[in-house]
């Protein structure tokens, strides 16, 4: 009896899954990839927060303070910091010594890997958005009033787009330097055009309209509205919803598990 439940145990694929996603876990708390989405958008809130306690009252005429108009883009750049930088880096190296030719000759196919880091990284951008989120309001004051279901949609978009666009970068690229090349190369490019440095409003011209639709600026659109509960331009949810698809479908198309 023992023997045949053991048996059933070890081909059941939700407990190979479960291993496997205890495994992976383990392996992204070791390393900096998925710590470092977490932590850099935290020190950005701490830094934003700081200066907003220092300038007083509010930006030109949004009538919102410093820290306001950047808790939507530190969020943005969470997902940007986990997807970009994490994400492709880990499968590419996986891929690149072996590790995914070696889980397909286990009962857990590639795929379950795949799903695994997924997961993983899906958690710690939930954990990031409710610090950003909590730390903002609690300790710095930032009077949010999120509407829930314009929040859930901008969330669930931006963390779509971003995800797939790292997906493609781990799709394409074929060793783990030049994986990492991408990646910091298009994480520079998306901080600044999620409005990082210089805000869409401040530019103007077609530079401005860039930011708005480029899937980081489009992100943090979505979310500013969001945020302080008003529905998002249904443009901005357009052109998300359109990133989204261009991205999966490249991603499905030229992703290699050996």
């Amino acid at each position: 009896m023992t023997s045949v439940t053991s048996e059933t145990k070890n081909n059941n694929p939700r407990g190979h899954f479960s291993e496997l996603l205890k495994v992976e876990g383990k392996l992204a708390l070791r390393e900096p990839y998925g710590v470092f989405g977490v932590f850099f958008p935290v020190a950005l809130l701490v830094l934003f927060g700081y200066i907003s306690g220092q300038v007083p009252g509010k930006v030109a005429n949004t009538g919102l303070t410093v820290l306001d108009l950047y808790i939507p883009t530190i969020m943005v750049i969470g997902f940007i910091s986990i997807a970009i930088t994490s994400l492709p880096n880990i499968l590419v190296r996986d891929r690149e010594i072996g590790w995914l030719r070696r889980v397909s000759t286990t009962p857990v196919p590639p795929s379950r890997l795949l799903g695994a880091q997924l997961i993983l990284n899906l958690v710690f951008a939930l954990a990031m958005v409710l610090i950003v989120i909590f730390g903002g309001e609690i300790i710095f004051g930032a009077p949010l009033n999120v509407g829930i279901p314009f929040f859930v949609l901008s969330i669930i978009l931006s963390i779509a787009e971003i995800f797939s666009l790292g997906l493609v970068i781990a799709a394409i690229a074929p060793s783990q330097t030049v994986a990492s090349a991408l990646s910091g190369l298009l994480f520079f490019l998306l901080l600044f055009l999620s409005g990082l440095w210089v805000q869409p409003a401040q530019v103007g011209g077609p530079l401005q309209t860039v930011m708005y639709y480029s899937p980081s600026g489009a992100a943090t659109r979505a979310l500013l509205y969001s945020v302080f509960n008003a529905a998002p331009p249904y443009t901005t949810l357009v052109t998300m919803v359109a990133y989204t698809v261009i991205f999966a479908v490249i991603a499905i198309r030229y992703f290699r598990w050996e």
